[in-house]
Parts: C-alpha cells; sequence; structure tokens
C-alpha cells in the first residue's frame, strides 16, 4: 500500500540518492494528516456557528473549572497570540453573550475573563461533537491498539521537540515580529 508522499520520496531517491530523505515520510504526513484534520475541524466548528479562536478561549475558561474563570493575561499566556488578538477574541465573544470581563478592584489592571452560560453551553456542545468527530475519523483508520501505539509515538516526538526548542509550545509572532506576550 502506498500514497503521494511514497512517490515523492521515490522521486527525490531516484533524483538525489545520496540525500536520505525518509523523514519526508513521516513530517510530510504529519503535515498533510493535519491539513485534513485542520480543514475537517474548521468545517464542523463552521456548522456549529463558531471558530477555533473563539473555542480556544471558552475551552480554557471551561478546562479550568467554576466558576470557569481566568485572567486575560494568563488567557494572552495560554492562547499563542498576542494580547491583541486575544482582546478582539474577548470582544467578540463579549458582544456575543459568551464571556464577560470584571476588573479586579485591587488591580485595575487585572481583568477577569468569565464563562456565561450561553458560553458553556455552546462550548460543551461542541466539545461533545468534536470529540465524536475525531474519534470517527481515528477510529476508521485505526483500530484500538494501533491508537494507542501512535498516540505514545507522537507523545514521545512532540516531547523531544519541547525539550530541544525549551518550550511546551513554539510562540505565536504578531504583526510586529514579537513573540506573543512579550510587548
Amino acid at each position: 500500500m502506498s500514497d503521494g508522499v511514497d512517490a515523492v520520496e521515490q522521486e527525490w531517491h531516484r533524483i538525489r540518492p545520496d540525500i536520505d530523505v525518509s523523514s519526508f515520510g513521516i513530517v510530510t504526513r504529519i503535515w498533510r494528516i493535519g491539513r485534513h484534520l485542520d480543514t475537517k475541524r474548521k468545517l464542523l466548528l463552521a456548522e456549529l456557528a463558531t471558530d477555533r479562536g473563539a473555542i480556544d478561549v471558552l475551552a480554557m475558561l471551561r478546562r479550568s473549572g467554576v466558576p470557569y474563570r481566568r485572567s486575560a493575561g494568563d488567557l494572552t499566556r495560554s492562547a499563542l497570540i498576542t494580547s491583541g488578538g486575544v482582546s478582539q477574541r474577548l470582544d467578540k465573544l463579549e458582544r456575543a453573550g459568551m464571556v464577560t470581563r470584571h476588573v479586579d478592584l485591587g488591580d485595575r489592571r487585572r481583568v477577569e475573563v468569565e464563562l456565561t452560560e450561553t458560553g458553556l453551553e455552546l462550548v460543551d456542545v461542541v466539545l461533545a461533537e468534536m470529540t465524536s468527530h475525531d474519534g470517527e475519523l481515528l477510529g476508521a483508520a485505526l483500530d484500538a491498539h494501533e491508537l494507542d501505539a501512535l498516540e505514545s509515538l507522537l507523545r514521545k516526538l512532540l516531547m523531544s521537540l519541547e525539550q530541544r526548542s525549551g518550550s511546551s509550545v513554539p510562540r505565536a509572532r504578531g504583526r510586529s515580529g514579537r513573540v506573543a506576550g512579550r510587548q
């Protein structure tokens, strides 16, 4: 059984036999799988009348537990986008009634963001739909043993990459080229 990546590897091997292109088989497949999964997720989120940016923020609040509240700064550090990007997301979510913002009376520079009942309902529906959808996609190709093995190998690869970079997640860069959260 072969796919398009096998053909690319074979062509490179024929043209440049002096270069080991075996990593292409892994990296290119991960990249292509990521694109497929990203496209499927975007379609699902559009069907649910939301997007990844909104769900990222709502999910961070949901995972924090009752009272589903975190500081805007904490959301910025976790979101991997600039503080301006988080502010735009929060503005949109607040207008939609998904979150409320509260200024800390002890430190007026600190703003707390809280999930509303509407936001809680949306994130719970999206979570249920996404996990079901993802499970169906993965289960159509791999059995339970293969899924466990794949998860273990991906974890090992990710941990190695994170250790090499010194970060658990690569930091996004804003339009200015600055790393998010470092203004």
